[in-house]
């Protein structure tokens, strides 16, 4: 049953990057000794089992907007956060998931990336020297040999 319910709200979809959730709901009958007549469990229980369950995966891993169909998504890092506020603050949201910066030497220096979505972006061998990339989600994302001096990463 939750697993249906799951499959047909796509914002509870699991998704490969997300570590598996096991929801499990048991009832006080088993550990106490009830007549088997009264061990099966009454159909309010199985809704609030079933909600409860939907809750915690609803809240067990990040809820992410859609990926940008911006054509030039990736190209808004080099212009980073038009507000400049490094509290994760943006009049719209800096969607650099999948992109490619390898070997970026010159367009990502001293930009603010602040709040921005960073999942399996590649920056490697980047120059990010006195960058800000304060509340950044950026889980997935390679920084191999990215030079990060003088940069605010917190």
């Amino acid at each position: 049953m939750l697993s249906r319910i799951i499959n047909k709200t796509p914002w509870l979809s699991s998704s490969s990057t997300h570590v598996p959730l096991r929801v499990t709901c048991s009832s006080s009958a088993a550990s106490k000794r009830v007549p088997k007549s009264e061990e099966s469990s009454s159909p309010l229980r199985t809704v609030a089992c079933g909600l409860l369950a939907v809750c915690t995966v609803a809240t067990a891993s990040p809820r992410l907007p859609p990926l940008s169909t911006e054509p030039n998504r990736c190209e808004r890092a080099f212009v980073g956060n038009t507000i400049c506020q490094a509290n994760g603050v943006y009049n719209k949201p800096l969607d650099l998931r999948f992109c490619d910066y390898t070997n970026e030497k010159s367009n990502l220096k001293g930009k603010s990336v602040a709040a921005a979505l960073m999942s399996d972006a590649k920056f490697d061998g980047a120059d990010m020297s006195e960058a800000v990339m304060s509340k950044a989600y950026a889980v997935g994302a390679s920084f191999k040999g990215t030079d990060f001096s003088n940069a605010v990463l917190d």
